[in-house]
Parts: C-alpha cells; structure tokens; sequence
C-alpha cells in the first residue's frame, strides 16, 4: 500500500487524517456570524449566535470529555502547511484522456454470440498474426472470503499475467490481490502488473511495436484509466493511469490496444498445447495458476515446523506453527 501511495502522489493517511481535521477547523473559524453551526458551540466562540438547546456549552463536563470533534477543539492557528489534495495527474489537462486522447485503443467484444466465437477465433490467432506485438493476457480468481473459517486457512484472491511475444510465452506472475477484494481491484491490479512489464520490456530495447493488454472488463480499465468518475483519485485508478502515460510519453512509437475476452473461452478445454503459439492455452495457464496459487504455499511449508517468534527474535510460544492451505 505505501508504494501505491507513492506511485499515486498522495499524501500518507495519517497527513491525511491530519488535513480533513484542519479542513474542518478552517471551515468553523471562517463561518458566517450567523451561521447555524455556531450556535452548537461554546458561547466564547459562538460570535454572538443565540446557543441552541444541544450546543456545547450547555453540555455537562462528563459529556464534554466524550465528545471530541473539531467543534469542540478549535484553534486559533489551524495550519501552517499547504496540503495539495489532487494529484497533479488527475487534474484537467495533465489527465491521460486529455495529453493522448487517441492513444489508447478499446476493441470491443461483440454481442451477438455467433460473432462473439469468430471475435476469440481472432484473439486465439494473434500471438501469430501480430509477432511483433507484445501480448499481456491478464486473469483473476475471486476467492470466496468466509470470515468463519480460520485466519491460517483463509485464501487470497489471486491474479495472474503471461506475456506473450512471437508466438510464446516469455513470462508468467501469479500476485496476491487481497482477501476481501472486488473486481475493479482485481482487475486494475492485473493491469497494473502487465503495464508495468511492458515498460520493463519496452526499455530494454524489445522490438516492440504494440502492446495489447486483454483483460475480462475493458469498462474498468476504462474508468480506472480516465480518473473521471473519481475526481479525488483513488491510488489504484492513478496507478493504473500513470501506467498507461509512462507508455505514451517515453514510446509514442508504440501502439496500445484493450481488448476484452470472456472468461469462460479463455477456461474451456481446447486441443492447442502452448508450443503452438496460440493464446487459448497460455490463458488457462493463468487461470490455472491464479486458482492454485492459494495451494503452494501449504504444499511447501506443510512439513515445516516453524517455532512463532517476536520481531526481537524471542520465542513466543514453543508449539510449531503450521501454514494452512
């Protein structure tokens, strides 16, 4: 989480928590003398407000040492710091949507299913038709969070990415993506991951000439790229922006395309073997390793009997601790 934050540009929480709480002070002090809110406060800081029935002053001294808000501990002197509260990437005009409008392309998924079949027809055959584009097929599993079952034996959800150039697969990654994830967060994670390997790829001189992420929910992408439904910018959607503008800006040579697929094509038995350089089973490989990634921790630390220690190294308690599955 703290290297989202720094890719994202944004202020640690607890300067976080620290600006809204000034924010609020700042809000009090430069309210209008008859203002409702004053009448809630003390009457030394009401501005001549009439007090109302609930304010602060008629509350008992019990009460009062309850009640801690900025109502009740404004100061004369809120801040001497200037927080900015955008990041400079999510403002109009430094936005991806705004320096490459065109530069992202979305081909989308057809409808109807007939077309839909010669659509992942096409996707099967691309590895092969386009040698010199780099393939980033990207997948996810959800796995069920059930809050009963032991802490040592819940499982993450899990991401995974192959990367595909010339017909075969240069690399794989399976990532953990939370316990108690939704699927803009699974999502935006995978296509974070393939990006970021992309421009790994692309510095080191690949001949590269479009990369082509393919994902389950190109709307997701769409809206974690563009940031405009999210106007504070969550760390995720700047990420993923940031990404796609890293691409851009030092490859302007290079073209980008989102192309969407359906989950249950990418799983289904096909009579292709990897060597074959189509796409179908390089992506059950990731589905396949995304579902069972959760397995290999326990298949190989099942044996071991690990004594739980503290941070200083002391021994905590003397019965072995077994990973779960």
């Amino acid at each position: 989480m703290g290297a989202m934050t720094a890719v994202a540009g944004l202020m640690p929480l607890h300067l976080q928590l620290k600006k809204l709480f000034e924010r609020s002070v700042i809000r009090i002090n430069t309210l209008h003398p008859h203002h409702p809110v004053l009448s809630l406060l003390e009457r030394r800081k009401a501005k001549g407000s009439t007090l109302h029935p609930n304010a602060l002053e008629r509350k008992s001294k019990t009460i009062r040492n309850v009640i801690k808000s900025p109502l009740d501990s404004v100061i004369d002197n809120p801040s001497s710091e200037i927080f900015y509260p955008l990041s400079e990437h999510i403002k109009p005009g430094h936005r991806l949507v705004d320096r490459h409008p065109d530069k992202v392309k979305f081909v989308l998924m057809p409808k109807n299913c007939k077309d839909r079949d010669e659509y992942h027809n096409n996707l099967n055959l691309a590895p092969v038709r386009e040698p010199n584009a780099l393939h980033l097929f990207t997948a996810g599993v959800k796995h069920k969070f059930d809050p009963n079952v032991p802490v040592s034996h819940r499982t993450h959800s899990h991401i995974a990415l192959v990367t595909v150039l010339n017909g075969r697969a240069v690399t794989s990654k399976t990532r953990a993506a939370g316990r108690r994830v939704n699927e803009e967060t699974i999502v935006g994670w995978s296509t974070f991951l393939a990006l970021i390997k992309a421009h790994k790829k692309l510095q080191k001189g690949w001949p590269i000439s479009k990369v082509v992420l393919y994902t389950t929910s190109q709307l997701i992408v769409k809206n974690l790229m563009s940031t405009n439904s999210k106007p504070l910018g969550s760390q995720l959607s700047i990420a993923v922006s940031l990404a796609f503008d890293a691409i851009a800006t030092d490859f302007p040579e290079v073209d980008i395309e989102v192309r969407g697929f359906n989950k249950s094509w990418a799983t289904a038995p096909g009579s292709y073997t990897e060597d074959s350089g189509m796409l179908q089973p390089l992506a059950q490989r990731a589905y396949y390793e995304a579902e069972n990634a959760r397995h290999l921790r326990s298949a190989h630390f099942l044996s071991l009997n690990l004594p739980l220690t503290t941070t200083r190294g002391r021994k905590q308690r003397e019965t072995p601790f077994h990973f779960g599955n």
